[in-house]
């Protein structure tokens, strides 16, 4: 029986999990970790932390130290380069700009390309200029093996946005893959964390605290829903994450005069812990197509639930 060749691939992203237990990019490290259980050669091309890259996303890192943007284009070109000189057979660009474009489409053509598209990812595309856009979308349809979208949702907004051509270019290598992800056993943190809040009946929400979030819509639901057979002082709602709204938030948190918990960006087994403790996981995201934490959850037993 003919055994299969070792491939060498590289996976080139700009979110990766910098230290144990980080939350970024843990859904590309699993992805690393399948290719490598099945024998290929992997090799991540990803920036170091703290520089144009990270969170909140490069757009608003570069808005706050313009010269960030250095940052960006010096690892753009060494990335390039180095892909190059590591020759592989195939490369996986998770979010397609930059790490399809122009990384991945300066390795040698004879790599296949695989585009791993997010819903920050299709934010981006769809917020550039229209001719920009067009140029992007149709460099990467045509270069690549197969567009991954996590969702089908994802996929249609990008379409949406584009001339009828460049449309049928990009949908006749798309394909919907939701991303991979492994949920450890947090089920003893979990019911620690249950026990704290006691009686209580326990909500929470995780994310970024921006506005696409929608997370005042998750206090407010918490606040007036009806439907949770308790009164509104034995509600506790926990949130996940920080960010520019976080301020707004706590305002209108108080004006609840509702038990809201702001924990900041924590390990990502920590959220796990309060995700599989909670009695609802509340998610108001319209923007992210597939949620990972929505997946996390349902993997974890817990009811969720998607506001309109």
């Amino acid at each position: 029986m003919r055994v299969p060749s070792r491939r060498r691939i590289a996976v080139v992203t700009t979110s990766y999990p910098a230290y144990d237990d980080d939350p970024a990019g843990h859904f590309v490290e699993t992805e690393v970790a399948e290719l490598e259980r099945a024998g290929d050669e992997v090799r991540v091309f990803r920036p170091k932390p703290g520089g144009a890259f990270g969170w909140p996303g490069a757009p608003t890192r570069i808005r706050e130290r313009p010269s960030r943007a250095l940052d960006a284009a010096a690892w753009t070109a060494r990335a390039t380069l180095e892909l190059r000189r590591f020759a592989p057979d195939c490369v996986v660009a998770h979010w397609c700009v930059p790490s399809a474009f122009p990384i991945a489409l300066g390795a040698h053509a004879s790599a296949e390309l695989e585009v791993v598209s997010h819903g920050g990812d299709v934010r981006l595309l769809a917020g550039l200029p229209a001719r920009a856009r067009v140029a992007v979308v149709g460099a990467v349809s045509r270069r690549a093996t197969r567009w991954r979208f996590v969702s089908e949702e994802l996929l249609v907004s990008l379409a949406s946005t584009l001339p009828a051509d460049a449309a049928r270019a990009l949908r006749a290598c798309a394909e919907i893959v939701p991303g991979s992800i492994e949920v450890p056993d947090v089920e003893d943190d979990a019911r620690a964390k249950r026990s704290a809040v006691r009686a209580r009946r326990l909500y929470v929400c995780a994310g970024r605290l921006v506005a696409s979030k929608r997370v005042d819509k998750v206090i407010d639901y918490v606040a007036t829903s009806p439907n949770h057979g308790t009164r509104r002082d034995e509600r506790t709602l926990v949130i996940l994450g920080d960010g520019p709204e976080r301020a707004h938030l706590e305002r209108l948190a108080s004006a609840w005069r509702m038990d809201v918990r702001f924990l900041g960006t924590i390990s990502r087994r920590e959220t796990l812990g309060w995700i599989g403790a909670a009695d609802e996981l509340v998610h108001a995201s319209r923007v992210e197509g597939l949620s990972t934490v929505v997946r996390e959850a349902e993997q974890l037993g817990v009811p969720v639930t998607i506001l309109s």
